[in-house]
Order: structure tokens, then sequence, then C-alpha cells
């Protein structure tokens, strides 16, 4: 029996002197005291053979009841001498209790050659100080709320906010705007209205027109589209009716809408549209006179609705008196061949 006895103890000897030699075990604080409410690190550091198991503790949100601990870093491993790894961990740690206090040992559960044990880290202590108060001062009062003078450093975050919510509201705006105007099959922009006066624009154009000779040369379709077009450009800019985007029917209906009651140029507007329908969408073949009397309508729509304007510039006025000059010659040499 007492045989026995003795080779267990020798044995429990021989198995903790392994565990000795084989892993090496300390923690240390940064500092052996600190303000109270202030923060410090413990470092950990383990030394272990490579067959040696180690497992370090889960640590909680305490140390001990006055040392609370802020974060926990991960464990780092690197090689250490004699062909040993170190396995280093830092917690953060602080307290709001003032006195000493006790970090009693810290124990690591391990496994050597298939025998469990632990090792624990030695009992570190920690002063936690407090503001030393000046007993022989009389209490002061708290001190009322000082106004800081605003600066422009305090201005200028507000005025570019400011800045970039009416720039935002503005293209917010423009992008509805220019949404609606593209549904409705219009320009984003406004066409400007020319410098010269509508039935200035609209002379000279049939004046052009005439004198290409179109119809003469085999191009009826070229020479309604373009005649149509002036009358069209013109009856926008004169009357406001957005004809260039309505049917024949529509443009005279939209005339009446705006006041204009003269049947005899409505009868031409009338004879002049359905003809250029015809050749552009029928390819009907008017005649000579046909072709003439279109021409001749055209004139006198535009003559006999202009509006004069007492302070066109006096570029524009001379303009017009040239253009009335030849369109009158042309509407006299029409009405003779009628």
């Amino acid at each position: 029996m007492i045989r026995y006895f003795i080779a267990l103890l020798f044995g429990v000897s021989t198995f903790a002197g392994a565990a000795a030699q084989s892993v090496r075990l300390s923690a240390r604080f940064d500092s052996a005291a600190i303000m109270i409410g202030d923060q410090i690190r413990l470092h950990i550091e383990l030394e272990r053979q490579k067959d040696v198991r180690v497992q370090f503790p889960a640590w909680a949100d305490t140390l001990t009841r006055n040392i609370e601990i802020v974060e926990t870093y991960p464990v780092d491993s690197t090689p250490a001498a004699n062909g040993m790894i170190r396995l280093k961990q830092d917690i953060l740690v602080t307290s709001f209790d003032s006195g000493r206090h006790v970090l009693p040992p810290i124990r690591f559960p391990l496994v050597i050659d298939g025998h469990a044990d632990t090792v624990a880290t030695r009992p570190i202590y920690l002063d936690v100080l407090t503001v030393p108060l000046d007993t022989t001062q009389n209490f002061a009062d708290i001190k009322p709320v000082y106004k800081v003078p605003v600066g422009w450093a305090d201005i200028w975050p507000w005025l570019l906010g400011f800045g970039l919510l009416l720039l935002a509201s503005a293209l917010i705006g423009f992008g509805i705007y220019a949404l609606i105007r593209w549904r409705n099959n219009k320009p984003i922009f406004r066409a400007s209205r020319p410098a010269e006066p509508p039935h200035i624009t609209a002379l000279r154009e049939l004046d052009r027109l005439r004198g290409e000779k179109l119809w003469q040369n085999n191009r009826t379709k070229d020479y309604y589209t373009r005649l149509s077009d002036v009358v069209r450009t013109y009856i926008e800019g004169r009357f406001d009716v957005m004809a260039m985007e309505m049917t024949s029917d529509e443009i005279l209906d939209g005339l009446r809408n705006a006041g204009f009651e003269d049947n005899n140029l409505v009868d031409r507007l009338r004879r002049l549209f359905s003809l250029a329908d015809l050749v552009k969408f029928a390819k009907a073949g008017p005649l000579p006179d046909e072709n003439e009397t279109s021409m001749l309508d055209s004139y006198l729509f535009v003559n006999n609705t202009k509006v004069e304007i007492a302070d066109d510039r006096e570029n524009a006025e001379e303009t017009a008196v040239d253009v009335k000059a030849s369109t009158d010659g042309i509407i006299t040499g029409i009405k003779n061949q009628e």
C-alpha cells in the first residue's frame, strides 16, 4: 500500500513538472495604478509546446466585481524559442471603484499527453485613485451658460446646404417640366420669336419658293410641302395657333377660336390645305392654274391678315416694303391669268 502511494505521488509530481516545463504563463497591467474611470490594458502571455493544447477563458463583462472589461482583443499566435508557440491576448479594462483591487489567478485548462490539467496566473493588484478634494476652499456656484459668438465657420455650412437645396429643387422642377414637354411631343425649350414680324418672314419665303419653280420641274410634292409649311409657320406667329402640329381642319378651327372671321380667306385656306393634302398623301397631280392659285391664296392670306407694328426696327420696315412691292406684282400677274 505504501509502495502504491509513493508511486502515485511520484507520478503526480512528474506530471506537474512536465506541465511547468511545457507551459509558461504571465499576466500584467500596463500600470499598477489608474485614476478612477480611466482605462488600462491587461496583457496575458502564454508559451506552450506544440503538443500542448491550451484553452483561453471565455471572458464575461467583468474580471472581478470592481474591474470591468471594456474590450477583448483576439489571441495572437507567434513562434517562440525552443520550438514553443507564444500566445498573446490583451484585455482593455476600467474601474469605477476606488481602492486597491486584486485580480485573482486566471486559470487556463490544458491537455498534455492526454492528461487534463490547468495553469494559472499569479494574483495582480490594481490601485484605483480618485481626485483629491481641497476641503479648505468653499464650494463654487454653477457658472452660467456662456454664449459662444456666431462666426463664419458656423454660418457657411447652412448657406451651402440651403443653396444645394435650392439647386436640387430647380433641377427637379426642370426635370418635371422637360418630361411634360417631351410627353406632349413639344420642344423642351420654346423657340424664340423671330426679331422681324411673321408676315415679313412669310412673304420672303413665298417669294423664294415661287422663284425656285419647283412644280414647273415636276417637284409638285416638294412645292406643296414647302408652301403649306410657310403658311402654317405664319399662322403660328400671327395667331398663336400651333398649326405645325395640327391637321388642316384643326388649323381652321383654331383660327375661328382665335377670333378670325373672314370667310373668304378661310375658304382659300381650306382649298390650299385640301389640295396640299391630296398632293402629299394621295399623289394627286394638280393643274398649273391650281398651283398658281395656291400661291395666290397664300399671298392673299398673309397680306390681308398681317399686323403692322409701329415700333418695328427700321431694317424690318425696309424689308417689308421690298417684299410687299415684289409680291404685289406677283399677285397682279396671277389675277390677270385668272
